[in-house]
């Protein structure tokens, strides 16, 4: 299902040839929506949403986003911080007096150099599988088994999904609300994304009309399945009442919504945004290319990007804004692929919307 702002343009053809490509090689299945000083320039839906009923994707799909969920989660301590309940200098322990490691600070979690253990490796170890864990329980864990930290706060960017899931635990306990009813009444609802919200799926299932359903593909069936089916994958049972480093899930236009919404004051100040845009400078002085809750980087030709993608069994998601340009890209899949695979597609996508040469993957 293709739409298009302007059919005689050859880039909307070549992106055509892209995913038709892609679909027809490497069973790519997902939605794709480009936007141009806000307006959708290119907008396409491939494949299955659920492969039981064989409901097919379309605009108004619903995918889960993984780590692109971050920079919500990032938007409500930024929306904290502005309503003067918190400060980004704030340590850690502060929140949580069992807290086993000090001169942690909120920035610190915000842009990955707290050096804190990943949770999801304490899990696979020390969790009993047959319970799904919550963010309370990460805490707990941490606090029991006290793994060593990577490095000191500060000294080093190392990515964090336990950073992230922590600054939701930060998130309700200041706001004293659950997280997902934060995010709901601060950012989805002025936004109008009416479609997104932090869902759990196993953990607190809800009917979600065209829910699109997350497929890995399974090497002894020969066949896409759901991750819950593949014990290389069961993970996603355990670790699913886990908030705050992924969790939302969302459309293309709630996203084209969003994306909008970072151009403007509606959520947080223009100062407290360019912060969240900034790199933020290590011990040794050297410059980490990671915002509040976005990667970001630079170059002559896109400008200065702001961006995140997401993985997790079944999905694939990218939001990328050139903000320097005004456009974006918002890329959600629902077949699992390898990350240098959807890499090299994103590239493929900037190169065509830049008019520049384009290797089909």
């Amino acid at each position: 299902m293709t739409q298009r702002a302007n059919a005689s343009d050859v880039r909307c053809r070549q992106l055509d040839e892209l995913l038709s490509t892609i679909a027809e090689q490497n069973n790519w299945s997902g939605n794709l929506l480009i936007l141009e000083e806000g307006n959708p320039f290119y907008q396409n839906s491939i494949g299955m949403a659920n492969r039981e009923t064989a409901e097919k994707l379309s605009p108004d799909s619903v995918f889960e986003l993984a780590s692109v969920s971050k920079a919500f989660t990032a938007m409500g301590i930024m929306i904290l911080q502005e309503q003067g309940k918190l400060d980004y200098s704030d340590k850690v322990d502060n929140f949580f007096p069992d807290f086993p490691y000090a001169d942690i600070t909120v920035e610190n979690l915000l842009v990955h150099t707290s050096g804190l253990p990943d949770y999801m490796e304490l899990f696979s170890h020390c969790w009993d599988k047959t319970k799904i864990a919550t963010n309370q329980d990460i805490l707990d864990q941490l606090q029991k088994h006290r793994p060593d930290v990577l490095f000191q706060p500060n000294e080093k960017y190392e990515y964090s999904n336990t950073g992230y899931a922590l600054l939701a635990s930060i998130v309700e306990h200041v706001a004293d609300t659950p997280f997902a009813d934060f995010l709901q009444k601060h950012i989805f609802q002025p936004l109008n994304m009416h479609n997104t919200r932090v869902y759990n799926r196993r953990y607190s299932p809800q009917l979600i009309q065209h829910y699109a359903y997350g497929y890995v593909y399974s090497a002894p069936s020969e066949a896409f399945v759901l991750p819950d089916e593949s014990s290389e994958h069961d993970f996603v049972i355990h670790l699913d009442g886990i908030q705050g480093d992924g969790a939302v899930n969302s459309t293309l236009d709630d996203l084209r919504k969003w994306d909008r919404a970072l151009y403007t004051e509606k959520l947080v100040k223009k100062e407290t945004l360019e912060k969240a845009f900034s790199p933020v400078r290590l011990s040794d002085n050297s410059m980490s290319n990671y915002g509040y809750g976005w990667r970001l980087q630079e170059d002559q030709v896109t400008g200065k990007v702001v961006q995140h993608g997401g993985s997790w069994p079944g999905y694939r998601s990218w939001l990328r804004r050139y903000i320097g340009k005004d456009k974006t890209i918002i890329y959600l899949t629902n077949v699992d692929q390898e990350h240098q695979w959807t890499e090299k597609t994103l590239e493929a996508v900037e190169n065509i919307i830049f008019e520049r040469p384009y290797i089909i993957p």
